[in-house]
């Protein structure tokens, strides 16, 4: 796909490219300081760490210089070296101010970093940066603590976040909310679910760029590759999250297991209930049947592109990159319908919806992915192809890009540019 996408560009005259979705892709006339904002980052497992991660790293290739200010969290010497490979291998930089902590909020295990001083120290770390962009703007300390201390020319925030009855924090101080919004050039949403549920608080005009997912790494089994003999392999993939709903598949696994099937769940994710998944799988009698894979991050694209099918019965989602990652590896996706998933699964995209905590159709998914292998191997088939047309983080980056450009060139004296107009507008 990168070797076609190559061939296909065109150099412009003044050394743009059009790539064959015929978006500019067009590089500053210098590099852009960057900073990224965000409560959720590596070692944190999730969406909002993935995104922040693969966004960094490609504007960092494009020549950027980008800067992820994050909370301190985890073992000092596992996130030291975390942020030392972040530099070494991916390019970006990573600050890390006072202490994150896990709360709950929003029926969710959210992250929100405190300290002495932290507004001096998130004001000291985007001090002189050209964009500030903060990710996932539903902490009052560091996302939205940044807009109030930015005195960049293009200050930007993607919103990840989706919820059906109110949220927490937009219900209780919705004045310093709105007034912290108000300073945002560019206001993004990952998902049109997004925009519904924050749309009650903040009307106005948004622009929708979906989550990204890397192609090359998330990539399905190659020549001479094969699937590992014995039991087949279910792989579940997220955070220990009341939402995300591992219970459901533990009991989708018990009827699976009732009906004399060979498989093992692989569940990659952790977090404080784990101890209650564990009891719940030891109850159900499906403890042989689960390999708690703890954490993952430079293996899992193998466990995506090795496993039977990939179950997300997660019953509250803003987006699904879970699913991209799953089909870009290749594996057919069995999914609960919510508003989220359905952003990702549609049109050209495919993939099997069952009822949120179903466990009995959840299972019959399952069987029928499993009992079709060809027809498990044409979803797979189309689910790759749609999802690097759409989907690969190039793609993505190119609109992030391209926002960034939109706000800084119509700053400049006579809204002169520095870059090429794209090539249309906004979502």
């Amino acid at each position: 796909m990168r070797d076609a996408r190559r061939l296909a560009a065109q150099t412009l005259p003044w050394g743009d490219r059009i790539t064959p979705a015929g978006v500019v892709r067009w590089p500053s006339v210098r590099p852009l300081s960057i900073a990224m904002v965000t409560e959720y980052a590596y070692p944190v497992l999730g969406g909002v760490s993935e995104h922040v991660h693969f966004l960094s790293r490609e504007l960092a290739q494009r020549g950027h210089d980008v800067t992820v200010v994050t909370g301190n969290m985890g073992e000092p010497a596992e996130v030291a070296e975390l942020d030392r490979e972040a530099r070494r291998v991916h390019g970006y930089r990573t600050t890390r101010i006072g202490r994150s902590l896990p709360v709950v909020a929003n029926g969710s295990i959210a992250r929100l970093t405190v300290g002495l001083g932290i507004k001096h120290q998130i004001a000291r770390a985007v001090r002189g940066m050209d964009v500030v962009h903060a990710q996932g703007l539903a902490s009052p300390t560091l996302p939205m603590g940044v807009l109030r201390a930015s005195t960049a020319p293009c200050t930007v925030g993607t919103f990840h976040t989706y919820f059906d009855e109110g949220h927490w924090l937009y219900d209780r101080i919705g004045t310093y909310v709105r007034n912290s919004l108000a300073r945002l050039d560019r206001r993004i949403a990952v998902s049109d679910a997004c925009i519904a549920a924050l749309g009650r608080y903040f009307p106005g005009e948004w622009d929708v760029v979906p989550n990204g997912i890397d192609c090359s790494l998330y990539r399905p089994l190659g020549q001479g590759e094969q699937r590992p003999a014995g039991a087949r392999r279910i792989l579940f993939v997220g955070r220990f999250d009341p939402r995300n709903a591992l219970a459901d598949l533990l009991e989708a696994a018990a009827i699976l297991k009732a009906e004399g099937r060979e498989f093992t769940v692989q569940v990659i994710g952790d977090g404080p209930a784990r101890p209650v998944y564990e009891r719940k799988a030891r109850s159900l009698g499906v403890w042989d049947r689960v390999e708690w894979l703890g954490l993952l991050n430079e293996e899992r694209p193998r466990f995506y592109r090795e496993a039977d099918v990939m179950a997300a019965p997660c019953v509250l989602a803003s987006f699904g990159v879970v699913l991209l990652e799953a089909l870009a590896s290749g594996t057919p996706v069995v999914a609960a319908d919510n508003v989220g998933f359905r952003q990702v699964i549609r049109g050209a995209v495919p993939g099997r919806f069952v009822p949120p905590h179903d466990a009995t159709e959840l299972a019959r998914g399952i069987a029928e992915v499993l009992d079709d292998p060809a027809r498990a191997e044409e979803i797979a088939r189309r689910g790759r192809i749609a999802v690097e047309q759409e989907f690969d983080w190039p793609r993505v980056t190119d609109r992030i890009e391209a926002i960034y450009h939109e706000v800084l060139d119509a700053k400049r004296p006579g809204g002169a540019r520095t870059s090429p107009a794209p090539t249309g507008g906004h979502a």
